[in-house]
């Protein structure tokens, strides 16, 4: 199997290379990845007439291009000139979570949305945990390849693509769950010298509700949400169907 690799953490993160080194062997690997950190660039792209670099890194026996755009500009280039016709596009393992409110800006997860939207079947990555080692993310790796064939033989519809996270510590179950919509990552700016805004967030989980990825992963379970690139209300489309418009 061809297996495209990115993330937004950059090529030499710990846990794209985790995912690459565990599959080497059995499957053809390309890591396409940015240059440089690119955190919360969620689905954004170059647009002519600007360009960004392209450069092949060497040493890690398979290759590895670093990229000078967003994480989904290294999706389109990957699949229109570094990599070709992929069976399958891996993004992450993320450093950090991508739960709830996180997939909205997520690149991991934007990756991920692309590479499906695109025809290719995808699975988005991230581990809970801050500073993690490699050793946290080969264990993150080794859950993947054990249950290669139920994550991507699932029977999905079109468009649709698994976003997976790890718990911060030995796990103690696997859930799959819808995606958390309630705010628990507070978006604070503020002014500071020289006309400046300063971001200034932090998480408020205060009381999470059930049933959903971000409440089962803090209790410790493997998360996975299926998602899909399809963003319309079909309650809503349904209900302003039989409204009457004047022109």
């Amino acid at each position: 199997m061809r297996i495209l690799l990115t993330n937004d953490d950059g090529y030499d993160s710990q846990g794209l290379h985790a995912v690459a080194d565990l599959f080497k062997d059995e499957h053809e690997i390309c890591v396409v990845a940015p240059d440089s950190q690119k955190s919360g660039f969620s689905h954004s792209i170059t647009l002519k007439p600007n360009v960004f670099s392209c450069r092949e890194v060497f040493g890690y026996g398979y290759k590895v291009f670093a990229v000078g755009g967003s994480p989904v500009d290294c999706v389109k280039s990957a699949l229109s000139v570094l990599f070709k016709d992929p069976d399958l596009v891996i993004s992450g393992i993320n450093n950090g979570e991508n739960l709830g409110s996180d997939i909205m800006y997520s690149g991991t997860v934007s990756a991920a949305t692309d590479a499906v939207h695109l025809g290719k079947r995808a699975l988005a990555l991230s581990l809970d945990k801050k500073g993690a080692t490699r050793n946290d993310f080969d264990l993150c790796a080794r859950f993947v390849k054990d249950n290669f064939n139920a994550l991507i033989g699932a029977e999905l519809p079109s468009k649709t693509f698994l976003n997976i996270n790890f718990p911060n510590g030995t796990p103690v179950g696997v859930k799959v769950v819808k995606m958390n919509t309630q705010i628990t990552f507070i978006d604070l700016y503020k002014r500071g010298d020289n006309e400046m805004l300063i971001p200034d967030g932090d998480r408020d989980y205060g009381e999470l509700n059930g049933d959903n990825d971000e409440y089962f992963c803090k209790a410790g379970y493997i998360t996975i949400t299926p998602l899909t690139v399809d963003r319309t209300d079909h309650s809503a489309l349904e209900k302003l169907k039989k409204g009457k418009f004047v022109l």
